[in-house]
């Protein structure tokens, strides 16, 4: 869970971290080049920390304000997004079975330009993300443009996005998803790297590791809900065989309609431009970290469930997805899609078979995304056997907001037939 630009709903900027080594000025002369060819020198150079306490994860997210100076004598001013790795024996261990930065680095050099070009082929100009760009390093990293000077930002992620946003987000998920659809039809399937994301045979056990050090504080938690009799018993017997459960639904669901996942599509990760009227004018997705081939249902039940308002959660959600396959189908049918187009009774099938997206984006992100900006919000906490690893899994599962949304989302997951 990460968020790559700088949200305008989260807490204070945290004290700067220590930078690492190789972020030094003369690593950015050549991107600063290529956008200046008259470029003589760097007269200032600043990285700070772009990201509030709780709204970023998994890495480090910097804001670098570049000072250039021309041939001319006159000066420019610029402004990146880099995104490097947490220096954490979690984040370590992380990157030994799934390398977010490759995954992502390929996401920026080889999906987003496939799938804008299918787009601009078929008559229509689509852009799903901000502009990358290389360096000359060995080291992790993606280098971004800042989008927050093209007026971009994200919304407050503890309100939750209203229907005008909601259905943004759900318009671009579309055309994102066609695309993916129509490329595996046309070309094939994605590199391993790319299609499986975290739900991986070998990871079991760090999975394991992972979902009991949330779900056991989440139990305790959900004991006290507001009707809870009715679904907690069945959700502790239940516990025990959910990792296993979602290696199993990752391999069924590649038997129907899939899609690529963004896979962490959450309010941070979606960033809006608006016009001068306050309406949404484009939307860009951020964080393509963990991607992964299956069903939509992935990502429909993670963004809707973790980022939407809580009025219209549940109350809009067939709507939702009644909007989101009216714009599937007619990107599918855009990009002349060879293989059946799932009808919207067959979307709302894989929406129930595949439930237990909908259990795990409740009872795991959802917590995150509601939490209040805190101290303790550092990736290791989610799963560390440590005091401030423990406070800060009951404060995501006890506070009030949280509880709010949960005691309405779970009767529904469970009437659904989710766990």
């Amino acid at each position: 869970m990460n968020s790559d630009q700088q949200p305008n709903g989260g807490g204070e900027a945290p004290a700067p971290p220590a930078l690492p080594a190789w972020i030094e000025p003369s690593v950015f002369e050549s991107v600063i080049r290529d956008k200046f060819p008259d470029f003589k020198q760097i007269k200032d150079f600043k990285a700070i920390p772009a990201l509030g306490a709780g709204e970023n994860y998994a890495t480090v997210m910097l804001r670098l304000i570049i000072e250039v100076e021309l041939r001319d004598g006159s000066s420019k001013n610029m402004s990146y997004m880099l995104k490097t790795a947490h220096d954490s024996v979690y984040f370590r261990q992380m990157m030994q079975f799934h390398n977010v930065f490759a995954v992502e680095s390929d996401v920026y050099r080889e999906v987003l330009p496939e799938f804008e070009e299918m787009y601009r082929e078929a008559g229509v100009e689509i852009k799903f993300g901000a502009n990358s760009y290389d360096l000359t390093v060995e080291e992790p990293y993606i280098l971004l443009e800042d989008l927050a000077t093209r007026g971009f930002k994200n919304m407050n992620r503890l309100e939750g996005l209203d229907m005008e946003h909601v259905h943004a987000v759900l318009s671009k998920m579309a055309q994102w998803h066609a695309a993916s659809a129509v490329r595996v039809a046309n070309k094939g399937p994605y590199k391993q790297s790319l299609s499986s994301g975290f739900m991986k045979e070998g990871a079991r056990e760090m999975m394991k590791a992972m979902f009991d050090g949330m779900f056991k504080i989440f139990l305790q938690c959900a004991k006290s809900f507001e009707g809870s009799e009715e679904y907690y018993e069945t959700m502790n017997a239940n516990s025990d065989k959910l990792v296993d459960d979602f290696i199993k639904l990752a391999e069924q669901e590649k038997k129907e309609f899939c899609v690529l996942n963004h896979g962490d599509c959450w309010s941070n990760n979606v960033m809006f431009q608006h016009d001068a009227f306050g309406k949404v004018k484009e939307t860009y997705f951020v964080d393509f970290q963990g991607p992964r081939y299956g069903s939509p249902a992935q990502d429909l039940y993670y963004f809707l469930l973790s980022s939407a308002k809580y009025e219209i959660k549940i109350k809009n959600f067939d709507h939702f997805i009644k909007f989101y396959h009216d714009c599937l189908v007619r990107n599918l049918t855009l990009l002349n899609y060879s293989q059946k187009v799932p009808t919207l009774r067959d979307l709302h099938i894989l929406l129930y078979k595949s439930g237990l997206w909908g259990y795990s984006t409740v009872t795991g992100v959802m917590g995150a995304v509601l939490l209040d900006p805190n101290e303790n919000a550092q990736m290791e906490n989610f799963f560390a056997d440590t005091d401030a690893g423990q406070l800060f899994r009951f404060q995501m599962y006890s506070g009030a907001r949280y509880r709010k949304h949960a005691e309405m989302l779970l009767p529904w997951l469970y009437n659904r037939g989710a766990f």
